[in-house]
């Protein structure tokens, strides 16, 4: 008894309420709709909590029952040796009949990539030449991607559809010569290290990223398996770069904008299958501000893998 009535006065301090009407019931947080739980007279149950949905329903089998969330379907089976249980993944027609809806259109922005850094069209006019090359074996991209939003734009299918979304980009930049660079007067000026010692020379660069690209698919070995190609443009915002030197064990860390690009701009294609696929990127913008440093076009050839 105590503890129920504890379990009120939180509910009601915390402006949390339980609305039940018939076999529909719906947990209120200060005023917003948090939780619903409908009963069906399918054997099934649909708990929405915010904008996802879950739906549990009796297997039909004994004591079977299968919990769903979004494609995936989670089998729990009751026998004499126990509980079975099997994680299934749910193509379109199953989904269909679990819901009630057409599956919707969802297109590829790997959760992470990664990839090799290069430059393309170098002029060195004016400037040092060489300081930049680049120790391509070093000189790797990792890509985070965290936010993916699909359109699709066929009424009855979801083969085709746009691709938007926002990640964090890290580029570094591994210099193959005994050199690092400075802000010199608004110029970029190679800076000459001693190689004794030398471990580490490189650029950093932090871009949040943000695509929008044109995607195909094609379904294969069953209408859930898919090849997919995309391709549009990309476009990035610097947030942050940065110099780190490692000699004799100890390193320099050295945070500036070495006029580079604040602003990037570029075209990307992708090709893969399922949660795997290849992608190249290349951008039209100059890496360093026009006249601040030599003429360089940055490019990146990579691998993206764990698609949202």
């Amino acid at each position: 008894m105590k503890k129920s009535i504890l379990a009120l006065i939180i509910i009601y301090a915390s402006g949390t309420t339980v609305l039940k009407a018939q076999d529909t019931v719906r947990v209120n947080v200060l005023g917003k709709n948090m939780v619903t739980v409908v009963e069906g007279g399918d054997k099934r149950t649909d708990v929405k909590i915010g904008n996802n949905t879950i739906d549990i329903k009796d297997g039909g089998r004994g004591d079977t029952v299968k919990i769903r969330v979004g494609h995936r379907a989670l089998v729990i089976a009751e026998g004499n040796h126990g509980s079975d249980i099997k994680f299934n993944h749910l193509d379109d027609q199953e989904f269909e009949s679990w819901t009630g809806h057409r599956a919707k259109f969802k297109g590829h922005w790997a959760a992470v990539e990664m990839g090799v850094n290069s430059f393309a069209k170098v002029d060195y006019t004016g400037f040092t030449p060489n300081f930049m090359d680049l120790n391509q074996n070093k000189s790797f991209e990792v890509g985070i991607n965290f936010l993916r939003y699909s359109i699709g734009l066929q009424k009855d299918k979801r083969n085709v559809g746009l691709v938007t979304g926002l990640g964090l980009t890290f580029n570094d930049y591994r210099f193959s010569n005994a050199y690092t660079i400075e802000n010199d007067n608004g110029l970029v000026k190679p800076v000459v290290l001693d190689k004794t010692g030398l471990s580490k020379s490189k650029l950093s660069t932090t871009y949040l990223t943000v695509p929008l690209m044109l995607e195909f698919q094609i379904p294969v070995n069953g209408r859930d398996k898919r090849f997919y190609f995309s391709g549009g443009l990309i476009g990035g915002l610097k947030v942050g770069s940065h110099s780190k030197v490692k000699q004799d064990g100890d390193k320099t860390k050295s945070r500036d904008d070495f006029n580079i690009n604040p602003f990037r701009y570029g075209a990307t294609a992708r090709f893969g299958y399922k949660g795997i696929n290849l992608f190249g990127t290349y951008y039209f913008s100059t890496f360093f501000k026009d006249n601040r440093g030599p003429e360089m076009f940055p490019f990146t050839i990579g691998i993206g893998l764990m698609n949202w």
